[in-house]
């Protein structure tokens, strides 16, 4: 994964090499794809790179605060993936993702094209109400931060690519598309929260909001009361998860022929939630040596 960043320009330096290694990626993609081949799980990792630098980019480096310059950099971004011709990248992100989108869009379908440009520009969309909000310094009601941090989170493009790794496309039953979707909302849910808990100091020290501090302004109560309602809500989504999954997995009212796919597409989605969170435990990705200043410059201009 690191020789792929160095090749497309998004690990330049000594101090960006050193956190992609530490965020232990490679290891992550490992269990998203377990049964796949190391083709798959090497892409697997290098989207995940892409995903995490350009979202470090945003919160470490100052840009998720700037939101003109959040849409410029999603604007080229949604360009590559809907140019029907090959373009010239004008930054490292750019050429990290024409790549990627090189190898993957061949290999699946329109329908699933189209579905990961939507899932992209949610994202996009979200992040641009998410930099104008603090910019403006404005905190946002729980049910709302809630909302806006499910879109944020990257899990649902990120979903999208591992049904391509792993060989598990979303079922071809429209019976059962509400509850892959609620499926899809409930594993967006559990790592967004799961992410805001381990990065809950790194954030309070960028000066960014996250469910731990938006649960403690709504409810008025200590932080480390605040991370207890958090856990407690992550783990009650959690059983959400899992109860919307073992439906699924049942198959009723699912036509035979759909059963299956269905079954290896609530597997995979679980494979892939399960990683997360293991990741997220161990990943070197939020320790404060990264963040800026801590190496005499902001440590995302590594991008992503």
């Amino acid at each position: 994964m690191l020789a792929w960043a160095r090749r497309v320009g998004l690990g330049t330096g000594t101090v960006e090499e050193e956190r992609l290694a530490a965020m232990r990626l490679g290891e992550f993609a490992a269990r998203v794809v377990p049964e796949a081949g190391a083709a798959e799980a090497e892409l697997t990792a290098q989207w995940a790179a892409f995903v995490c630098l350009v979202d470090d980019r945003l919160d470490r480096g100052g840009l998720g605060s700037r939101p003109e310059e959040v849409r410029a950099l999603f604007g080229g971004l949604l360009g590559v993936l809907t140019a029907n011709r090959a373009v010239v990248s004008s930054g490292e992100v750019e050429t990290a993702l024409t790549d990627l989108w090189r190898r993957t869009a061949p290999c699946m379908s329109s329908r699933w094209r189209e579905r990961f440009i939507t899932d992209y520009r949610e994202f996009a969309q979200a992040t641009y109400q998410e930099a104008t909000g603090r910019r403006d310094r404005v905190g946002l009601p729980l049910d709302d931060y809630i909302l806006l941090r499910r879109r944020t989170i990257t899990v649902f493009p990120m979903a999208d690519i591992v049904e391509c790794t792993a060989g598990a496309p979303w079922p071809d039953h429209l019976g059962c598309d509400l509850a892959v979707r609620a499926l899809r909302q409930a594993a967006a849910d559990v790592a967004g929260w799961t992410n805001d808990l381990v990065s809950a100091d790194g954030d309070l020290q960028a000066g960014q909001e996250s469910l731990v501090a938006v649960v403690g302004r709504e409810h008025g109560c200590s932080p480390s009361a605040a991370h207890e309602r958090v856990t407690t809500m992550r783990d009650d989504r959690l059983r959400d998860f899992y109860t919307i999954a073992a439906v699924l997995a049942a198959g009723e009212g699912v036509p035979p022929a759909a059963r299956e796919p269905l079954r290896s597409y609530v597997g995979a989605l679980g494979s892939f939630l399960a990683a997360t969170l293991h990741w997220l435990g161990v990943t070197g990705r939020f320790e404060t040596r990264w963040l800026s200043g801590s190496h005499g410059g902001p440590a995302s201009s590594v991008v992503l």
